[in-house]
């Protein structure tokens, strides 16, 4: 990771620095202020859901000074556009990215193109046990906002009205999935036309049975175990094939926001995502009652919940104004104007102080106390990854154990030859 000269350390100082610049060199009239170019910073979200919150955050910090004005930028396809920019020599100087078990973000921390932040006053307001999620080789390139925990959501009202009740178990969900589809209803809606959406599927539903699979990866790729052969990994598919045929039919044609909004106009009683699409759906549908529930395991596996890092913004290496940066995160590192954000969202804020406003996911607290939350801190290495995303909903449409298994013995074999990259990463994690 760069060097971080040239950006300020002092953390929450800076804003005071700011405030005394009047004194180093003379006071200007009102006039004069009110012509005083202020420096612009540019913040990219990757995030379209997170337009409106992020917003309420922006404005806040806008308003507080009279020196920095944060501007938003969202473009269609943010990694395409991230990826350009930083060859051009021209990121933005904030960015929001997603933790260190994505892949995108990966890359740019391993390219050396984002600050460290670990020696700013403002991290020592970041909850404790979330710091080695954010650290990698040494360093913290991120300052992390929000938490979200991946499951289902469950159009409670719509149940409940039907008759049924929330599943505890897998084969409880399968057996409410079966009575839904018989009476001429759809149980579950999918976003499988968006291949990271099928892929968090599967995901979520292993790590429900398995819990991290980060020392099996590196069982794999030490040569020790494989994935055509893990019980574990061979279920997942199985249960995710299994409950698509209570789904809606084009599902492989139905992206991310045709699924939310589908799911909000109360299409299907089941979907599975995360709480990162809650507002999303209640943007669509301010009267829709939902839960989010752990994916179910069966009665003897011991159920686990994935979570990360959800939202985290960075300061890049290629940002001409690295002080500036540091006071807006500053602001946001105050729990009073993170919860801007995070009531907006109705998720969990990684800032001490900050109140968890998270009716829709009574379970998650209940979930903590008995130590079931998991955490992916390094994903797997981006050949892995961009692979697995290509090949996922081949599954989805291919029948018989055949493409099953010639998918991951492919996986088995990336990862071996990728398997120091992986080991190296997994090191320095944490």
């Amino acid at each position: 990771m760069r060097n971080r000269e040239g950006m300020v350390r002092r953390g929450a100082a800076v804003s005071m620095a700011i405030l005394c610049l009047c004194g180093i060199s003379g006071c200007s009239s009102p006039a004069e202020k009110e012509t005083q170019q202020k420096t612009v910073l540019e913040l990219m979200v990757h995030k379209r859901e997170d337009m409106e919150s992020m917003g309420k955050l922006v404005d806040a910090f806008n308003r507080s000074q009279d020196e920095i004005v944060v501007q938003e930028t969202i473009v269609p396809d943010v990694d395409t556009e991230l990826r350009i920019r930083a060859i051009e020599g021209n990121l933005p100087d904030l960015v929001q990215l997603n933790g260190l078990q994505a892949k995108e973000c990966m890359e740019y921390v391993k390219g050396d193109y984002l600050l460290d932040l670990q020696n700013e006053i403002f991290m020592e307001n970041v909850r404790e046990e979330l710091l080695p999620y954010i650290r990698y080789d040494g360093e913290i390139p991120l300052f992390p906002m929000t938490v979200s925990y991946e499951g289902i959501f469950v159009n409670t009202e719509k149940l409940f009205q039907a008759g049924y009740e929330i599943p505890d178990t897998y084969e409880a969900l399968i057996q409410t999935a079966r009575q839904i589809q018989a009476n001429g209803e759809t149980a579950f809606l999918f976003p499988d036309g968006d291949n990271w959406s099928v892929r968090m599927s599967l995901e979520g539903i292993e790590t429900a049975m398995r819990g991290s699979s980060a020392d099996f990866w590196e069982q794999v790729a030490l040569g020790n175990t494989d994935f055509q052969t893990d019980t574990i990994t061979l279920e997942a598919i199985r249960r995710m094939k299994e409950i698509r045929q209570y789904g809606q039919e084009d599902a492989l044609e139905t992206g991310y926001d045709e699924a939310v909004e589908r799911f909000a106009a109360g299409e299907a009683y089941f979907f599975p995502q995360g709480s990162w699409c809650y507002q999303a759906l209640i943007q669509e549908n301010p009267d829709l009652q939902v839960q989010l529930i752990p994916f179910p395991v069966s009665e003897e596996e011991e159920q686990k919940v994935t979570f990360w890092i959800d939202s985290n913004l960075a300061v890049t290496s290629q940002s001409e104004y690295p002080e500036e940066a540091a006071v807006f995160l500053d602001f946001v590192s105050k729990p009073e104007n993170l919860e801007l954000y995070t009531e907006s969202q109705q998720t969990f804020g990684c800032v001490k102080g900050t109140e968890q406003m998270v009716p829709y996911a009574d379970c998650i607290d209940e979930m903590e106390e008995q130590g079931a939350l998991v955490y992916e801190a390094v994903g797997l290495p981006q050949a892995v990854s961009c692979y697995r995303d290509e090949r996922i909903p081949e599954l989805l449409i291919r029948s018989g154990d055949e493409a099953v298994q010639e998918y991951l013995t492919e996986c088995t074999k990336l990862l071996r030859e990728y398997g120091q990259e992986y080991l190296s990463m997994k090191e320095k994690t944490g």
